[in-house]
């Protein structure tokens, strides 16, 4: 008996061995996979930002070349010389912020009935709206454009909101999230005397924070990346955001690539800022979605 047993645990030694090894191997295979398609992700990216740092003449000459021979910003110079880029940046900053907030409290707000009551044709409701994120953008381009000139909002800020607000995403993620939230915690709150209102304020929107930071990030950056409707809606160049005015500088006979480059390094930071100060509520809004499900 003890004879088996001794020969048993070399056994077992190697066997814990083996599967350490596979385990070693496994995390330096997925992290070399990762720190190379994060390098192909940081290529053009460092490629847009050595660009911006060369003379106007040598963006191309030098394109095989990681490091600039002259570094100059001429480029930001002109940017700031020779077009509104202030002026888009204000605009661009002015409409994430307020398409942003007004799309969180929207869809914040309509998602919670559609979680937690249940009335006559809710799940109707609830996928009627989802279907239409199915609706191509484009096929709603002329109805928008001529709802926005009779209210007079063409040319305005509340023009490129407005419309966008009432988001599909934005719904089903809030309820779904609102969904996972445990029923007995509501009950509680109303049995102590809390009316819906209270019930929503005090209790709902401190449980879906990281919710709504995620959506917060993920709208601002639609807004600010957004081309095609405020392309539509704004005529003059004082309103122009940043993606219509970088778009622009790609005129078809005599490109900008210096002002482009210079531009579309400048147009990252308050996206990246934005990730940074809410990265972690950003991500327990994501690995949190759809676990401990309770209707």
């Amino acid at each position: 008996m003890d004879t088996s047993i001794a020969r048993m645990e070399p056994v077992s030694e190697v066997v814990v061995g083996a599967n350490r090894w596979q385990r070693t191997l496994g995390k330096v295979v997925m992290t070399t996979l990762f720190a190379i398609l994060g390098l192909i992700f940081f290529i053009p990216f460092y490629w847009m930002i050595i660009s911006s740092l060369r003379e106007p003449q040598q963006i191309f000459a030098e394109a095989g070349n990681f490091l600039p021979t002259h570094v100059t910003l001429i480029s930001y110079q002109n940017l700031f010389s020779e077009i509104l880029f202030e002026r888009w940046y204000v605009n661009s900053i002015i409409i994430s912020f307020g398409f942003s907030i007004l799309a969180v409290t929207v869809c914040t707000l309509a998602a919670y009935p559609l979680a937690r009551f249940r009335f006559p044709f809710r799940d109707i409701i609830f996928f009627s709206i989802l279907a239409s994120q199915m609706l191509p953008f484009h096929l709603l381009l002329i109805p928008l454009f001529i709802m926005m000139i009779r209210l007079q909002l063409i040319d305005t800020y509340l023009g490129v909101i407005l419309p966008l607000v009432a988001h599909p995403f934005g719904l089903f993620y809030m309820r779904q999230y609102m969904l996972s939230i445990n029923s007995d915690i509501l009950d509680a709150a109303r049995v102590d005397g809390a009316s819906e209102y209270q019930v929503f304020l005090r209790v709902i929107l401190p449980l879906v924070k990281p919710a709504i930071s995620t959506l917060l990030i993920l709208f601002s950056l639609e807004a600010w990346n957004d081309l095609l409707w405020p392309l539509i809606v704004m005529r003059t160049d004082e309103k122009y955001t940043l993606a219509v005015g970088i778009a622009g500088l790609v005129g078809l006979y005599r490109p900008r690539w210096d002002l482009v480059m210079a531009a579309a390094f400048l147009a990252t930071f308050p996206i990246i800022i934005l990730f940074l100060f809410m990265q972690k509520q950003f991500i327990a809004g994501i690995s949190s979605l759809g676990t401990g499900v309770e209707k």
